[in-house]
């Protein structure tokens, strides 16, 4: 179980947390922090302001009237291939509608260096990578600071595949990681937690052979995502 799903979820977060920043498959390293790249060279608005007396109008007007682009999203995020496990994430959360993507555990664990662990775990469960799925729900406008990951194996042991995801999202956290029970936007919940920074929280719900894990901000904001699961 060493690292089950963890690491692999812990990538999804740094993509969506790129995509919502403006980042994308053109620019994969960028810092999450840093101003986004509009991705088509044009100068920025303030760049437009300070432009040297004697440019010609009509460079004037392409670059004053450029419109401003939008998070370029990876091939991944147009992947569906579970449709089903996408409906029971929010589509919605606070007023902001969210993206959504799913693919299969063989995708998932592509590139993962965890896969043989990932795999002995669904084994022990009498299971396979043809068994599991992941879905994301976010916003890739990045307004809510958050979002939701499913993890889904078909026909798991529910308190199996709950204890395992807890334990390894618990591993990745790190050194000092605590795990407490409480209610939260109406569902008992396991909350992971590091440290009361960004990042440094977990909520994590199973219902059936589904686990959920919410990334957000705060608990106000991590119960309005839980809230809205289907």
């Amino acid at each position: 179980m060493n690292h089950l799903l963890g690491r692999v979820a812990i990538r999804a977060a740094a993509m969506i947390v790129i995509v919502g920043c403006g980042g994308g498959a053109s620019n994969p390293s960028s810092n999450p922090g840093s101003t986004p790249s509009t991705g088509s060279g044009a100068p920025t608005a303030a760049a437009a302001q300070t432009t040297a007396p004697g440019t010609s109008p009509a460079t004037s007007t392409a670059t004053s009237t450029a419109p401003a682009s939008g998070p370029v999203l990876p091939p991944i995020f147009s992947s569906h291939a579970d449709p089903a496990l996408e409906s029971q994430l929010p589509t919605e959360v606070s007023g902001t509608s969210l993206a959504h993507y799913s693919i299969g555990f063989a995708e998932l664990l592509a590139d993962s260096t965890d896969r043989a662990s990932i795999d002995a775990f669904l084994q022990g469960m009498g299971k396979s990578e043809a068994d599991g799925s992941f879905a994301a729900a976010f916003d890739p406008t990045n307004t809510l600071g958050g979002g939701v990951f499913a993890f889904k194996v078909t026909g798991a042991d529910a308190a199996t595949l709950l204890g395992g995801i807890v334990e390894v999202e618990k591993s990745d956290l790190g050194a000092g990681a605590t795990t407490r029970q409480a209610t939260v936007g109406g569902k008992d919940v396991t909350v992971l937690s590091v440290g009361s920074g960004v990042n440094d929280t977990e909520w994590i719900y199973g219902r059936g052979d589904v686990v959920f894990v919410v990334h957000a901000p705060d608990e106000a904001r991590a119960a309005a995502f839980l809230q809205a699961i289907q």
